[in-house]
């Protein structure tokens, strides 16, 4: 049985994986402190980082080479595509509704203004006037491109999400109009709609019938949406209510200044008179025997084409160019609107057999009236998911270790807390602390002397024979965090034993009870999303890493 995957399915998958980090702990974790080899005497890390495989033995040792993690908020996240900057020296393709791998080539492109582009007809080669409208209609350039502006990045987003490699895209909810499935009752704030809607968002005016003024959503839980203010009426069953963002960004809508802006173009793209017109019909066969010319009218048909585009939109018209009597270009003369599908009919001038195709603009969300600048997310692929967390320095509490480096970056679903009070529930806190860590408080004066140990040594039990890492060392409170990996063995340490260091050849005693200690994290717990090896990556008090990663659908 043949089968597809569709583009589309990709990107609501990753738009469900974003849905997921807001309404999941999702935890970004660094890991890793020891080298890269195959023994502990090993200081010096292999000329390569090895490639991950996906199996639980991976998995597992890389969850006891967990050093912290940070959490992922919505703000971390964004759909992407890959970037392909104009530069003046480029040839790029015209969006094709028939190209199956439309979304691996060059149709689109972000300008150094960043402003986002769609090629709807590519010029005869390179790309040499960079177009910086703004406007709704696609707009020809003196090259022989035709642009579609579709957004412009925020700074923000740029800063967070925009690499040498890819770029962000998003879609802003546009607004929607929804049915009351029963009656509220008065002053109630909660409405049961009849059903889930995607384009009810945050921060959206209600309007309709004993609805305030000033009802705002202030959340949504599937079908029921809670409004902020609510006029003492009853909002009766089936009374249709009205979705949209407010005039004023800033203050109303709950949107950034660009991503009002995005939501204005994005509805102008939609509302237009022309959208979803056919914007350029390629020839596929040429035919014989044509008059030469440009034709609007079939030869001695009164009234009929030469083109005809049929569909199921309206008003599109276009002629066609003879040379040599082989039907050469159709060439629009009216757009026409709200085109999902459309059929072109060669008709009389003498000739046969010349045929065409209608290149249709995107109808991905099924508004009925879609097309081009609707939907920036799926009309350029963004079937990558995006992800950026900064680790500053300690990162506030001290959860992310400094004075070490680690070698591995882990995505962790809903991993459980390990030590404490909360012991057991799923995570919550923004950081965590991944490591076990050994008590010598009372052998070291104030713990002052702990620090004897140094980071990276190998230390070992003298009464349990456990082997590990020092990964970091606490020498206000005498304590000595560390790892175990297939290296060191799985060995626990026991209370009251000395503990030896290899190249510091420190010994200390440790706490005669509870001095071998569980990690805030219960590494054991969660879903592995994602695991990256890399090389050593140096951690300081002073130093801010800029963990991007992307995943793809």
């Amino acid at each position: 049985m043949a089968a597809i995957v569709s583009s589309n399915f990709r990107v609501v998958n990753s738009s469900n994986f974003k849905e997921d980090v807001s309404n999941s702990a999702v935890y970004v974790g660094i890991g890793k402190g020891d080298v890269w080899s195959n023994s502990t005497s090993d200081t010096t890390d292999a000329a390569t980082a090895p490639n991950p495989g996906d199996h639980l033995d991976e998995i597992g040792k890389a969850r006891s080479n967990l050093i912290g993690v940070k959490k992922v908020t919505s703000a971390n996240v964004s759909h992407v595509v890959p970037r392909h900057t104009w530069d003046g020296q480029t040839s790029y393709l015209a969006w094709d509704s028939d190209d199956s791998d439309i979304f691996d080539k060059k149709f689109y492109a972000i300008t150094n203004e960043f402003k986002v582009y769609k090629c709807i007809k590519a010029g005869g080669g390179v790309s040499t006037q960079q177009p910086t409208q703004t406007l709704t209609q696609p707009q020809a350039e003196s090259d022989g491109y035709t642009w579609k502006y579709m957004y412009t990045t925020s700074v923000a987003d740029a800063e967070k999400f925009l690499t040498n490699s890819f770029m962000p895209v998003k879609y802003i909810s546009m607004g929607t109009e929804a049915q009351v499935a029963a009656n509220s009752a008065s002053g109630a704030t909660v409405l049961l709609l009849k059903e889930m809607n995607d384009d009810i968002a945050l921060g959206m005016t209600v309007t309709g019938t004993n609805m305030g003024s000033s009802a705002k959503v202030s959340a949504v839980s599937g079908s029921q949406i809670t409004v902020s203010v609510a006029n003492g009426g009853i909002v009766a069953a089936n009374t249709v209510l009205t979705f949209a963002y407010a005039a004023d960004s800033d203050a109303e809508s709950n949107l950034t200044e660009a991503d009002y802006a995005q939501y204005l173009n994005q509805k102008a793209s939609r509302d237009d008179s022309l959208a979803a017109g056919i914007e350029r019909v390629e020839v596929t066969a040429g035919g014989s025997s044509y008059n030469n010319g440009t034709h609007e009218f079939a030869a001695g048909s009164s009234g009929t084409r030469f083109i005809t585009i049929t569909g199921d939109g309206t008003g599109a018209t276009a002629t066609g160019t003879v040379v040599g009597g082989a039907l050469t270009s159709i060439n629009i003369v009216n757009k026409g609107t709200n085109y999902t599908k459309a059929t072109i009919v060669v008709t009389g001038q003498g000739g046969s057999l010349g045929t065409g195709r209608a290149v249709i603009a995107p109808n991905y969300r099924g508004v009925g009236k879609s097309g081009h600048g609707t939907d920036p997310r799926a009309e350029l692929g963004g079937f990558f998911m995006g992800l950026n967390v900064k680790l500053d320095g300690a990162d506030g509490s001290g959860d992310i270790t400094v004075g070490n480096d680690f070698r591995q970056i882990m995505l962790l679903k809903n991993p459980l807390v390990g030590a404490g009070a909360t012991a057991g529930q799923i995570a919550s806190s923004d950081t965590l602390k991944a490591l076990d860590y050994l008590d010598f408080s009372s052998t070291f004066s104030s713990g002052s002397n702990v620090s004897s140990f140094t980071v990276d040594e190998v230390i070992t039990g003298q009464t349990s024979g456990a082997v590990a890492f020092v990964t970091e060392i606490d020498t206000s409170n005498g304590f000595v965090y560390y790892h175990q990996n297939e290296k060191t063995g799985y060995v626990s340490f026991v209370n009251g034993e000395e503990v030896v260091g290899g190249t510091s050849t420190t010994n200390g005693t440790l706490e005669s009870s509870n001095a071998v200690k569980d990690a805030e994290l219960n590494r054991e717990t969660g879903e592995v999303l994602f695991l990256e090896n890399r090389l050593p990556i140096n951690r300081s008090a002073t130093q801010i890493e800029d963990i991007k990663i992307i995943l793809e659908f």
